[in-house]
Parts: structure tokens; C-alpha cells; sequence
């Protein structure tokens, strides 16, 4: 079998690199390493390993990064059936990591090689400007797209990864965005029901439970049922969004009135102003005049290797 590493030197503040270099003092394995120079890059070398080995059985991508990384691998070389996923975790947040199997040590990865022993997983897809894009954790528009762009360009968010703590640049971020996000009114269509929602903070279509570093928005998610599960936040005081937030960790937010969550295979949200979306933690640019995203499930479409 084929084994390559897509290394995001840059991940978790430097991380990628770090983790990375312990990982190779150990493997005694062939393999065939790759660095991530710019972002996209992953998913451009992912789909290019793809297409050039689709001759053999089954060949291994290991993603060396964080929830970033691990999305552009998916998206470059995801639907290939001859291609088996692999995570080595080096980011802040690392929600990937909470849901799915990912490799501690180098000998996981070489009991690997010799048993082939993977789980099968869904992943989301999310049509919207015209564009496809896959999504193995949840797709997001609204405050927590926000929140999260803000985080990811902020010098915070560096500094604190260069002390292991990077995540708590969300929480800092969630209070400075309420006093600048304006909630949006939102149509949602699915299983043939319309519901309308009016002063919504943000919409999260998940597939699994993780999101914002450790929050546990979607505690019925499961990678593997073909479903996803939506999560509508509206018509609440910015101070009790906050208090929202605190408890999304413990998953104690679904017994309030203001959160709002439904299962379905196929959802179309329909919204009324420019807002910012994201793709498991990725910004997205939602144009102003295309204000309709559209959901289906992919079931049993990737492999991870375990």
C-alpha cells in the first residue's frame, strides 16, 4: 500500500511541524511526504495522488494538520474509492479528533499498514454560489462563521497556539463579535416542511457532534446513520447567547426555547442578507443574491483508516 503525509507545517501555530518531526523519528515504514505551501494546496496534491494511482487498490493519505487541513484532504480526495484517510491531529481546535479515529503514535500507523483496518463514514455536501464543497464535521452560517473567520486571521489566536492555547481564541472572539453580528431572518425546507425563523444568530448543519474547539453542539450526531442534524439559534438577548455558548460545552443548550434542532437527509436553508458561512472551521464566501445553500448526505463515502 501506498502511504503519503500532507504536512501543514504551519497548522496549530507551528504545530504541524513539531508533530510531524516526532512522528518521522519513529516510522521505520516507506512513505512519501508532502508540504502544504498555501492554503488549497492540500487538496490540490490530495486530488493529484488521486488520480495518478488510480491503477492500485488502495493507497493511504495522512493528513498532518488541523480541522483545515483535514477538510481540503477530504475535499481533493474524499470520493475516491481507492483512497483510505488518515489524521494525525497538530491544530488548535482539533474537532476532527473528537468525532473520528485519528493516529497517536507511529506504531498505530504501522499496525495500520498491516491490518488495513478502517471504519466507513458520511460526510456532508453543501451547494451554494455555484460550487460544491464536502463536509466531514458541519457546515455553518451566521454568527459562528463570524466568529470563527475572526479567529483564524486573528494575531491571538497565534500567539495563544504558541502555548498550547489556541482554542481559547474563540471564546475570546465570541464576546467581541456580539456587539457587531446582526441576526438574519431564515427559511429552512426539508422532509416537505417549511419553518421560518426570524433574529437568527447562526445555523449549523452537523455531522458530527464538535464544533468551535470542544463544543458539543450536536450530541445526536453520528458520522455513520445518514443523516444530518441542523442546529437554528434565534430570537435571544446577546447575553443569553453567550450564555448559549457556556453551555453548548456540556450539550445542556438543547433544552432551551431559543435552539432549535431537526434530523433530515436533505435540508435547503434560504436567508435575506450577506453573511459569512464556514466549511468545519473554513470560511466561506456566501455572495450576496445566491441566499440559498442546499444539503444532502453522501452516505458510506470515505474511508478512515483507524
Amino acid at each position: 500500500m501506498q502511504l503519503h503525509f500532507i504536512v501543514n507545517a504551519f497548522a496549530g501555530g507551528g504545530q504541524g511541524k513539531e508533530v510531524w518531526q516526532r512522528f518521522e523519528q519513529q516510522l521505520t515504514i516507506p512513505y512519501e511526504i508532502h508540504w502544504t505551501r498555501y492554503s488549497g494546496h492540500t487538496s490540490e496534491i490530495a486530488k493529484e495522488i488521486a488520480q495518478a494511482t488510480m491503477d492500485q487498490e488502495n493507497v493511504c493519505l495522512i493528513a498532518v494538520g488541523g480541522d483545515g487541513t483535514i477538510h481540503e484532504l477530504v475535499n481533493g480526495a474524499g470520493m475516491y474509492e481507492h483512497i483510505i484517510i488518515g489524521v494525525i491531529a497538530a491544530g488548535s481546535g482539533n474537532d476532527f479528533a473528537r468525532g473520528y479515529a485519528v493516529f497517536e503514535t507511529p506504531g498505530q500507523i504501522e499496525r495500520f499498514i498491516e491490518t488495513r483496518d478502517m471504519t466507513v463514514h458520511d460526510y456532508g455536501v453543501a451547494h451554494f454560489n455555484e460550487q460544491t464543497k464536502i463536509f466531514v464535521n458541519n457546515f455553518g452560517i451566521g454568527f459562528d462563521a463570524l466568529v470563527g473567520k475572526l479567529t483564524n486571521e486573528s494575531q491571538l489566536k497565534k500567539l495563544l497556539n504558541r502555548i498550547k492555547l489556541g482554542k481559547i481564541s474563540y471564546a475570546f472572539f465570541v464576546i467581541y463579535a456580539l456587539f457587531t453580528f446582526k441576526p438574519f431572518q431564515l427559511k429552512v425546507l426539508h422532509n416537505g416542511h417549511e419553518k421560518r425563523f426570524k433574529d437568527v444568530w447562526f445555523v449549523t448543519v452537523s455531522n458530527q457532534k464538535f464544533f468551535g474547539g470542544g463544543m458539543n453542539l450536536s450530541p445526536t450526531s453520528d458520522t455513520t446513520d445518514g443523516i444530518l442534524e441542523v442546529t437554528v439559534v434565534s430570537e435571544l438577548s446577546k447575553w443569553k447567547l453567550l450564555f448559549v455558548f457556556m453551555t453548548v460545552y456540556f450539550a445542556r443548550h438543547t433544552k432551551l426555547k431559543e435552539v432549535y434542532q431537526f434530523s433530515s437527509n436533505a435540508i435547503t436553508l434560504k436567508y435575506d442578507a450577506a453573511i459569512l458561512g464556514h466549511a468545519d472551521g473554513e470560511t466561506q464566501i456566501l455572495s450576496h443574491g445566491h441566499n440559498t445553500i442546499e444539503f444532502v448526505v453522501k452516505e458510506k463515502a470515505w474511508k478512515l483508516a483507524k
